[in-house]
């Protein structure tokens, strides 16, 4: 080794020592070897020395422990502790609240079990999350295909149907497998999105060419509008991304030319899953704003939205809702809508109003029924808002709703604290997608359900949805970590 490479070397092992995150050093040492280099090779043109040359140049340079320091302090690993701790908050609200509702029975343990794998794969994607998608995006966009075209295909064909209704498989193309895959989709899109952004709106609109796959053969996977708020949170994100790439410049396009692109394409990709499902994508708005023409039975969703509006009315401001035991089992057995009130029971169901009003009673005695009891038919946390307001009254069951929605606030304010730009753009698509959710699951509550019921981040139960949010919410805080240790470029 020549001694004023050797002289080099040592120099650059000292600023190392100081530097924690040790994929940074091949980064810094380049920089300050071609500084060295530059300096050294303006003394050479003076007549001095190779070996001086190098000599004075290091030492021009400075103290090597205090320029480690330097560039530790400026690329170093970050933990946004306000956002983590709320996310663990809401965990150990959601198994809190599991115990609260349902006691110790297996299921609610195994509700916690899916909580603590959510908590693990926070942690995982936090860890390594950003710099793995950045690396790995090609392979998700062709994994990503392959889901949708084997889902497909499946259902086209019918051929395996002894697949899909044996032992595990049949829960790899359930919904919520649906809706994961499509969520999936969301933090790929927004990193293809930027790298194409020199391409102006035709790399955007590439983009968005691209999703209209698994949006136009959507409605071949499920009906009942099991993918309508997961295609519709996928939508929104894409167009929440493009419009801030947009505004801020990002793309190679004059803006005004720019957000009429973005519209129009938002717009045709809307079309595109709209039309073939038109009839269904009726039945979900008819859902959500009048409920009323689909309530004809007890186990329709649209009674389900009827039922929550009557329930949330008699609400208190700070107390628990005050009902007799007649009106409870009233409630219970659905008598104050289809016997007292104005819904007409359809016959030909499960059951005729008599057969259920029977076959409720003789499981609950009126002592028995609780606020729980009276609450729609769904999965055990489909309506976790609304039971805090109808047990705790409204006043405080809002400041506990906004927890939730403050984790969303928090997500959002760390993600315009990015100082990387395809960082920041990864971490708003997650905060989109996270935001999105817990406001259809909030409408959900009050009534207004769109679809199938959606999920409360890090509070609903469910493998799936747990795995969902941990690793959107896991990408807001990894995108945040290594902010100014991971270039733009990789």
């Amino acid at each position: 080794m020549r001694l004023e490479h050797e002289v080099l070397d040592h120099f650059l092992a000292d600023v190392d020592e100081q530097i924690r995150y040790r994929p940074m050093h091949a980064a810094v040492n380049e920089e300050l070897r071609a500084h060295v280099e530059d300096k050294a090779e303006t003394y050479m043109e003076y007549g001095v020395e190779e070996e001086e040359a190098f000599r004075r140049a290091v030492r021009e340079m400075g103290d090597a422990s205090a320029i480690g320091i330097q560039m530790n302090e400026a690329h170093h690993l970050r933990t946004a502790k306000p956002l983590l701790a709320m996310l663990l908050v809401l965990m150990g609200i959601g198994m809190l609240g599991n115990f609260i509702t349902c006691g110790f029975d297996w299921i609610t343990w195994e509700e916690q079990l899916y909580i603590l794998w959510g908590i693990f794969v926070l942690v995982l994607v936090t860890g390594y999350g950003y710099p793995l998608l950045l690396k790995h995006t090609g392979k998700a966009l062709v994994l990503f295909l392959v889901l949708v075209a084997g889902n497909l295909g499946i259902h086209l064909t019918w051929r395996w149907d002894w697949l899909l209704n044996s032992g595990g498989f049949r829960y790899l193309f359930s919904p919520s497998v649906q809706f994961g895959i499509l969520q999936l989709a969301i933090p790929v899109a927004a990193v293809q999105m930027y790298r194409r952004r020199r391409q102006g709106l035709k790399g955007l609109l590439g983009v968005y060419g691209f999703l209209a796959v698994p949006v136009a053969v959507s409605f071949f996977f499920f009906g009942a509008g099991y993918t309508h708020q997961g295609i519709l949170v996928l939508l929104l994100c894409c167009l929440g991304v493009s419009c801030y790439m947009v505004g801020k410049g990002y793309l190679k396009v004059e803006k005004k030319r720019g957000f009429a692109g973005v519209f129009l394409g938002f717009l045709a990709l809307a079309l595109v899953w709209a039309v073939p499902q038109r009839e269904e994508l009726g039945r979900s708005l008819e859902l959500c704003f009048h409920p009323e023409a689909q309530a004809v039975s007890a186990w329709e969703d649209g009674y389900n939205n009827v039922l929550i509006r009557e329930l949330l009315a008699r609400s208190e401001w700070f107390d628990p809702v005050s009902l007799s035991e007649e009106e409870k089992l009233r409630y219970y057995t659905s008598q104050w809508y289809f016997s007292e009130g104005l819904g007409q029971w359809q016959e030909g169901g499960m059951r005729t109003l008599e057969d259920h009003v029977a076959y409720r009673s003789q499981f609950q005695g009126e002592a028995n029924l609780g606020i729980r009891d009276l609450l729609p038919d769904g999965y055990r946390s489909n309506y976790r808002i609304a039971r805090w307001i109808l047990c705790y009254g409204r006043i405080p069951a809002f400041l506990l709703t906004l927890l939730p929605f403050w984790a969303c606030v928090l997500m959002f304010t760390t993600t315009l604290r990015i100082r990387n730009r395809l960082g920041r753009i990864t971490a708003l698509s997650g905060s989109l997608a996270l935001s999105l959710q817990s406001l259809f699951y909030l409408a959900g509550n009050f009534g207004y359900q769109f679809g199938s019921f959606g999920n409360l981040p890090f509070v609903s139960e469910g493998l799936v949805s747990m795995t969902g949010s941990a690793l959107m919410a896991g990408l807001v805080l990894s995108a945040y970590r290594f902010d100014t240790v991971v270039k733009e470029e990789d």
